[in-house]
């Protein structure tokens, strides 16, 4: 499903030059639930950028279903990332004047796509807060409303990073858990996580140093 050849991408701060990622190939085949793991600064939120089509390596491809994402024209690239991956991000990007219910709602680009927000929010346990505000929700509750607006769609391809960063225990095994129900629905993941508990609900392990795959 998702082929990612000889990735490179390097940064400038100030004088310095470094590398976040060296050379990386990684193949993820449909149904996969793989997790990128690794210390702080290893190259993982690049990586998933970059496979995302978020950011734009300094060389290499990334093919989605046979096409490079990076060779796609802009109107492509953008159907790209709204018709076949969704993110949930540490941060959770919801629209502070927006309700929950109007978040996951703005996901929606067909008809139909939004008929069961109700029975998402019911199983997320939040039901109740449907037309609150982001700033009258919990930490947990944010996370799990952005994960409803991640999945409403139907993606593809379900893109993590470090989704659980901001997160106590209890909420952390909540998302996990709904994470893994997409999974076991067909859904395919890439989760990046500095904590190698993550690997536990994972079918398969990357461990990333210094913008290197390691085993």
């Amino acid at each position: 499903m998702l082929e990612i050849k000889n990735i490179t991408k390097k940064y400038t701060k100030g004088t310095a030059r470094y590398t976040a990622l060296d050379d990386v190939s990684l193949n993820i085949d449909k149904g996969e639930f793989v997790t990128v793991v690794g210390p702080s600064g290893s190259g993982k939120s690049t990586l998933l950028h970059t496979a995302g089509g978020l950011i734009h390596p300094d060389s290499g491809q990334v093919i989605f279903k046979g096409k490079d994402i990076y060779s796609l024209n802009s109107h492509d690239a953008e159907l790209y990332r709204k018709q076949n991956v969704s993110f949930v991000f540490q941060q959770f990007h919801l629209m502070p004047y927006l309700t929950v219910y109007e978040n996951i709602k703005m996901s929606c680009y067909k008809p139909g796509q939004c008929d069961n927000i109700d029975q998402y929010l019911k199983d997320c346990n939040l039901i109740e807060h449907k037309f609150k505000f982001p700033s009258e929700l919990s930490v947990g509750e944010k996370q799990r409303t952005a994960f409803i607006r991640a999945i409403i769609t139907g993606p593809d391809l379900l893109f993590a990073d470090e989704p659980t960063g901001n997160l106590d225990e209890l909420n952390s095994s909540v998302i996990f858990s709904l994470i893994g129900d997409y999974h076991k629905k067909g859904g395919t993941v890439l989760l990046v996580s500095h904590d190698p508990e993550v690997t536990k609900y994972s079918t398969r392990t990357i461990k990333l140093q210094s913008g290197k795959i390691m085993n």
